[in-house]
Order: structure tokens, then sequence, then C-alpha cells
């Protein structure tokens, strides 16, 4: 089921996942997929450690409208009923009601009142002119905040991307190796029907025919070895997908990414403005100088505007009205230390994001580097494995004719078959360990997202 809850709001939830609406079908189900881009929809779409990142963004704009609300007046209306024969509160609640005559005044009645009802009805308006910056302060913290929260959900967006590519990635190789398993047992079948034939015909031996027979076994072997690595994989691509264990996976067709390296030194240089985890550092740092400014307000005076009008009455009605505004002005002169000592703690707050800013930027250079160098040696290790493979199968022809003529051993024959399928195997790892390698150098340098992904 898609991620959604009624207490997100609808439009900050399309806002989020738009760039990626275009990617597939909104109604796709697990049993579609079969590219690539139909996968990565479907992560962003389900996957589960996404959802919580959408709840943390949602949150954070929640803290905004709190801290705006805030700085807004506050409007409170207030009823109640009273019954009481209290000297001063019985005379309060009459002068109130504006029924106050000579008699009240007696020091019988004042010391010995009877019981008076008094219905009361209050507007109030309360709005703070002046909080010494703290209001304001408090609000750009949260803004800076939540588009922090937005850059790191940007980011893990960008990882669950990267992972389903890799899981997607991992499963493709693994059916690709089952077929070559599959077609290793094939040929060590072959070969032991050869070497039975050839004994019947006495060019071989007992001793050749058990080689055969031990190879087969081994192939098959490898074989059941792939087939549980490809169970395997599925079960981690429905994980990272967000899919129920259960469900159904189509054959999945060729991995193809949009990879147009730039030079290393010109993605270094602009790490800084595609890597959204730093970018979401550098407005956490932004927040803590609001917060910091916030500290300062205690220093300065508070105003507050405040105005009711309120109703008083033996019945429950809207007479007897009375009407106040004032302004009050609080100022802080000792508060044993507190004020300064938040201060030094925001300002602490802010120098410990400074070195942990720097320190990301340092972490981003050596990951870039890295990445680009695991693409280069993915290049290398590809096209080594590729011609190691044509090779080894060349090889393997070449021996299998004069095995057939009786020129060639059948222990060189079944050697020269073991390097051929661990060849291939080994191209197959290459081929896709290469995909690999290029998704994670366009996640190192912020440019894994949909545009990637084909």
């Amino acid at each position: 089921m898609v991620f959604f809850s009624s207490n997100i709001s609808v439009f900050r939830y399309v806002l989020i996942l738009s760039p990626f609406l275009f990617l597939a079908p909104a109604t796709i189900t697990a049993a579609e997929i079969t590219s690539l881009r139909e996968s990565v929809s479907y992560a962003v779409a389900h996957n589960r450690t996404l959802a919580v990142s959408v709840t943390h963004v949602d949150r954070a704009q929640a803290e905004v409208d709190m801290a705006t609300g805030q700085i807004m007046p506050s409007v409170d209306v207030s009823t109640g009923f009273v019954r009481t024969n209290s000297p001063l509160g019985s005379f309060g609640a009459k002068l109130q009601q504006k029924r106050i005559t000579a008699a009240d005044f007696s020091p019988a009645s004042l010391n010995q009142p009877g019981y008076i009802n008094n219905y009361q009805s209050r507007v109030g308006v309360n709005m703070p002119l002046y909080s010494g910056g703290a209001m304001w302060a408090g609000r750009a913290r949260a803004m800076h905040r939540a588009e922090a929260s937005e850059l790191e959900f940007e980011f893990h967006k960008q990882q669950v991307i990267y992972q389903t590519i890799a899981a997607y990635v991992h499963s493709r190789q693994a059916a690709a190796q089952v077929k070559a398993s599959e077609n290793a047992v094939k040929a060590a079948k072959k070969r032991l029907q050869d070497a039975e034939a050839m004994k019947k015909r006495g060019m071989a031996i007992d001793s050749d025919v058990m080689d055969a027979h031990v190879h087969v076994l081994r192939s098959q072997v490898r074989m059941d070895e792939a087939r549980n690595m490809y169970a395997q994989s599925l079960e981690s691509l429905r994980l990272i997908l967000g899919m129920d264990s259960s469900a159904e996976l189509n054959p999945l067709s060729e991995p193809n990414l949009r990879f147009s390296p730039e030079p290393v030194a010109r993605m270094l240089e602009k790490q800084s403005d595609r890597r959204a985890d730093l970018l979401a550092l550098e407005g956490e740092l932004e927040a803590s100088e609001s917060a910091r400014n916030q500290s300062r307000s205690g220093y300065l005076p508070h105003v507050n505007l405040m105005a009711a009008q309120e109703w008083n009455s033996e019945t429950p009605n809207l007479n007897n009205s009375n009407a106040m505004v004032g302004v009050v002005v609080n100022m802080n002169l000792f508060s044993g230390g507190e004020d300064s000592a938040k201060v030094r703690a925001a300002t602490s707050d802010r120098v410990a994001l400074e070195f942990q800013l720097q320190d990301k930027r340092h972490q981003i250079r050596n990951e870039i580097s890295q990445a680009y160098r695991n693409v280069q040696m993915a290049e290398q290790r590809f096209q080594s494995e590729s011609e190691a493979s044509k090779q080894t199968s060349e090889s393997l022809r070449i021996k299998s004719l004069r095995h057939a003529q009786g020129l060639e051993t059948t222990s060189d024959l079944l050697d020269a078959q073991v390097r051929a399928d661990a060849s291939k195997m080994e191209y197959i790892r290459a081929r896709y360990s290469l995909v690999t390698a290029k998704a994670a150098l366009l996640l190192t340098t912020g440019m894994l997202d949909e545009e990637a992904v084909q």
C-alpha cells in the first residue's frame, strides 16, 4: 500500500513525490514490474523507511506553523457560572453586574451576604508586540529546520533509489548466473556422454569417465548455489521495494542508467550544489544561528498587548459588559545566569555544527574520489573479463576439437571447461558491478535522480 496518512497534507505528499509520478502508472502492481524504471517508481511510493522520512518532513512543517502561530494574536472565549456567599466574591459579583445599592454597603450586608449567582462570558485577545526577537528567531529556526528536513528526505530518497538499483542489478546478475550455471550443467553432461562414448571406442579410460562425472556433480552444486542466490536477491529486492514477501516478480529486463561522467575535479567543485545532505547540514547551521538569536532575547524586554470584553449577569445573557485594554512590559533583570547559559549552549551547538559541516565536505570529497576510481576499476575489469571470457571460450573450443581427435586428455578438457565457466561468471559479475559502480558515483555526487533511471 502506498504510504499515506490522513494526518499528512495531501498537497505536501504530492509535492514531495511529484518528480517520480511520471516514472510509471500510479496503479502499477508488483506483478507488472519488469524494468528498473518501474522498480524505482514502486520503491519511492512503497518503501517503508522513506515513508518515515515523509512524516519527519510534515512534522518539521508543523513546527513552522506552530512558530508562526505564536507570532499571531490569540483569541480566547470562555463562559462560566459561580454561586457564592463569600463576602468578597458576592460584593465583586454584584459590582460586575452593576447592581450595587447603598444598602449593600451596610456592615450586615457586607459581612453576611446571601448566595449570589454570576454567569460570566469573556472574549480576550492577547498579542505579542515585542519579544526581544525570540518569536521571529524561533520561526526562522523552524523554517531552516523544515528546509533541512526536506533536503534530508531528498537525500534519503536518493539512497532508496540507489538501494533499489543495487538490489535490482543483483537480482538481474543472479538470474544471468543461474542461466550460465544451467548451461554449464548441460555442457558437463555432454562431456560425460562424450567420455563414455570414447571409452567404448577405447579412446578413454575409467578415470576419464569418473572425472567427467565429478565435473557434472560440481556443476550441479554451483547451479543450486546460483538458484539459491537468485531467490535471496529477489527477497532483498522485495524488501527494498516495500512488497510483501510472497509477491511474485516477473523476469526483469536489463538495467539502464543515463550516465555521462564528468571529470572528477568538476564533480568535486559542484559537490556543494548537489549533495542534499550537505545542504541539509548547512540549513541546520542556519537554524542554530536562529536558535542563538532566540536565546539572546532573554536580555531584552517583552511587550504584550491585552484586550478583553466580558459580561456578568445573574442569568445566562450578555448584559453588563466590561472592557479592558492594556499593555504589559516584562524585563528579566536577573535569572541566576540562566540566560547567559542558554546563549553559551546555543553557541556551542553552532560551533559543533560548523565542525560537522567541514567534516562533511571532506567526507563527500573522499566519497566522490573513491566512487570515481571504483567506476574506472569496474570499467577496466569489465573489459578484462569480457576479453577473458572470449579467450577461454575459444580455448575450450580448440581443446574440444583436439579431444575429439584424441589429441587432448579428458582432464585437460575438463580444466578448460571449468576455466570457461568461471570466466563466464566473472564476466557477468563485472558487467553488473559496473552498473552498480556508476549508480554509486551518481549518488555521491548528488546526481542520482529520476532522470538517471531508464
